[in-house]
């Protein structure tokens, strides 16, 4: 997060001894949805981002974005793939995932005016934060038995990887300086960390198996925001 600090202040010294009519900042904020395999075990996230904007002609924007994205785990997703097992095992986690992404990018409007549909591609990297605590209760048919209850390993993994987003959205001209942008984007990262895939959620040999692993994900993002323009 110092380097996307640095980035943000040395582009704003940049913007203020520059003529300033081209420069902008946006902020937006809305939902992550999670995409294929990334819906198995997490549920609707959220996020926000912060955008700086130079506009190289009226119809072509390089924007450099600052974003947050975080998604619990569903836990009944979870708990309904390890009852296929045909134990009764319960799990109760604490985890989450959250996404720090870090894009350089252009936009391309395709009309003029104050009404802009555009559409955008990014290209850049993210860091992230996964964490994974909790316990598992095993049940056991009839009395012969006690209940097994067993903390899972606490885990915390951190990294940076590279992504990439194509964009949809619309711009609206409020007045002179603020502006409306609403957008959609589809994002993928690459060797991002999650709970394990659902094929391996259950281990025969290790019940209570549920750990992190690498893989690309992807989700959409719906967001909606202001925009100033200098």
């Amino acid at each position: 997060m110092k380097t996307f600090s640095s980035i943000i202040l040395s582009l704003l010294f940049f913007s203020s001894n520059y003529s300033q009519s081209n420069f902008g900042l946006g902020v937006n904020g809305g939902l992550a949805l999670p995409v294929g395999q990334f819906t198995e075990f997490y549920s609707s996230g959220y996020g926000a981002n912060g955008q700086f904007m130079y506009n190289v002609s009226d119809q072509f924007i390089v924007i450099l974005t600052v974003g947050y994205n975080k998604w619990n785990v569903d836990q009944d997703a979870v708990n309904a793939k390890a009852r296929e097992s045909g134990n009764d095992i319960i799990f109760n986690l604490q985890s989450d995932l959250k996404v720090f992404p870090l894009y350089i990018g252009a936009r391309y409007y395709l009309a003029g005016g104050k009404h802009r549909p555009f559409f955008s591609v990014d290209f850049g990297g993210y860091s992230y934060e996964f964490k994974l605590a909790g316990d598992v209760t095993i049940k056991f048919p009839g009395d012969d038995f006690p209940d097994i209850n067993e903390t899972l390993e606490g885990l915390t993994q951190t990294g940076t990887e590279t992504a990439l987003a194509l964009g949809l959205g619309y711009f609206y001209k409020l007045s002179k300086h603020f502006y409306i942008e609403i957008h959609s984007k589809y994002n993928v990262l690459t060797d991002a960390t999650t709970i394990n895939d659902p094929d391996s959620i259950y281990d025969p040999d290790d019940p209570t198996s549920v750990y992190g692993i690498k893989g690309t994900i992807a989700f959409f993002t719906f967001m909606a925001g202001i925009d100033y323009r200098f």
